[in-house]
């Protein structure tokens, strides 16, 4: 099937709808979003999840230690041939416009990003070939882009996402999990693999995810500060397997 977000349709402005939105005070809490949000070390309740493919020595269940899922993500916006700028993702974009969507992951597991429309099956945006050589496997601290490289462009590294016609909102369905989840593409030989929408939905009614969501200016430990930057996290210990996040994307001719 073919979806409107492609590297030849995009992105619109961006905003994250979750379960539990985080009350966020500026320049006071910024602080506090750091290293122990990012790398703290709990004891969380490992489940067995059907469809999941657990990889080492790590037991299927049982207590465990380790961080909650959590993951940042942020948009860029080309300005011109040689500039591009952090967007912010309360803002509409406007048609022809283009960005690119980075995220980033506070430990390894399996990353994958579906463009779900209202009502119809989904398209998988990653894993995608020109990211990661096609695999969804993502290790901690790590920036991917998407898109980051296309070869169908004159220039395979200047690769965005553009806004097309018509105006509207799409939604992205962000999986972040601990282990494979085998009814989803791990890799993939072509792009825009085609992904039921019956799955995504029982995805997330059988997540038992409680997400804290907050939106400012963040840094990931060690690294610059974005200062448009969304971080998710699962802070449920009983049901700590994935993290689903839902990201609309708006745009206005």
């Amino acid at each position: 099937m073919r979806s409107r977000l492609t590297k030849t349709c995009l992105i619109a402005a961006a905003a994250l709808a979750l379960l539990v939105p985080a009350i966020f005070v500026p320049g006071v809490d910024a602080q506090k979003q750091g290293a122990p949000l990012w790398y703290s070390v709990v004891t969380v309740n490992r489940v067995e999840k059907p469809n999941r493919q657990r990889t080492g020595h790590v037991p299927k269940t049982g207590k465990q230690r380790a961080a909650l899922l959590t993951l940042q993500w942020h948009l860029l916006k080309r300005v011109n041939d040689t500039t591009r700028v952090e967007a912010d993702p309360s803002h509409e974009f406007q048609t022809g416009d283009k960005v690119k969507l980075a995220i980033t992951v506070n430990q390894t597991g399996y990353l994958y990003i579906v463009n779900q429309p209202e009502g119809k099956d989904g398209v998988l945006l990653f894993p995608d070939l020109r990211i990661n050589k096609g695999r969804n496997y993502v290790v901690k601290d790590k920036e991917y882009l998407l898109p980051s490289y296309c070869q169908d462009f004159a220039d395979p590294k200047d690769c965005w996402f553009k806004m097309a016609p018509p105006a509207g909102t799409e939604t992205l369905i962000v999986i972040f999990s601990r282990d494979k989840i085998t009814t989803l593409p791990n890799e993939i030989e072509n792009p825009n693999a085609p992904v039921k929408r019956a799955l995504v939905e029982q995805l997330i009614s059988s997540s038992e995810q409680k997400v804290k969501q907050v939106t400012a200016e963040l840094a990931i430990p060690g690294q610059k500060a974005v200062r448009f930057a969304t971080r998710v996290q699962n802070i449920n210990q009983k049901v700590n397997e994935e993290l689903i996040a839902t990201i609309e994307l708006r745009h206005s001719e």
